[in-house]
């Protein structure tokens, strides 16, 4: 009966892969993770992406979980850390915004420029895309979902000094791309 396991115990049923200790394990804290990402955010949509996040970080994470971990504290630790990218997301999302509404409300901005622009957008998209898979990846986490060099190589178990140097080596061959192309 898995229901008498204490966390300790659970925590090594999850290293060993048991659906039956994860099952536990979010029966025994969504409620609680929800509640506090529910304070965090209020927006109960929201919330249930952010427990769907950290449970998801909790199993891809299960293999280098250490079973003396305090698993409340090392859950809301994982909730901590998804509640800051939601906001930072949301932070960057809505500068990007901003920027394309002020773009589009100036009088004097003629068709050409905004044309200019929307041109010059899908040349730099063109060549994000045309970046290795991994450097794309890390790139993107980067720049567009505004992850730290830490948070990126959490996310995809590499070294923060490997994440530095794929983000670098994007620049470079960006702004390479960018000289050479007609803009």
């Amino acid at each position: 009966m898995i229901e008498t396991f204490d966390d300790q115990s659970l925590v090594c049923a999850l290293q060993q892969g048991s659906r039956e200790a994860f099952s536990e394990i979010y029966r025994r804290y969504s409620r609680l993770l929800f509640v506090q990402a529910y304070r965090k955010t209020g927006v109960k949509e929201v919330c249930e992406d952010i427990l769907q996040e950290t449970f998801s970080a909790l199993w891809t994470g299960r293999e280098t979980l250490r079973p003396s971990t305090p698993l409340r504290a090392y859950l809301l630790g994982i909730l901590r850390h998804k509640v800051i990218d939601y906001y930072r997301t949301s932070a960057l999302r809505l500068r990007h915004l901003d920027s394309l509404i002020a773009l589009l409300d100036r009088p004097e901005a003629p068709l050409a420029e905004i044309l200019h622009a929307r041109e010059a957008e899908q040349t730099i998209h063109s060549h994000i895309q045309s970046l290795s898979e991994s450097v794309r990846t890390i790139f993107m986490l980067s720049r567009y979902d505004g992850l730290s060099v830490e948070d990126i190589s959490q996310r995809l178990h590499l070294s923060n000094q490997t994440v530095r140097n794929q983000i670098s080596s994007a620049l470079k061959t960006l702004r390479h791309k960018w000289q050479e192309s007609p803009h």
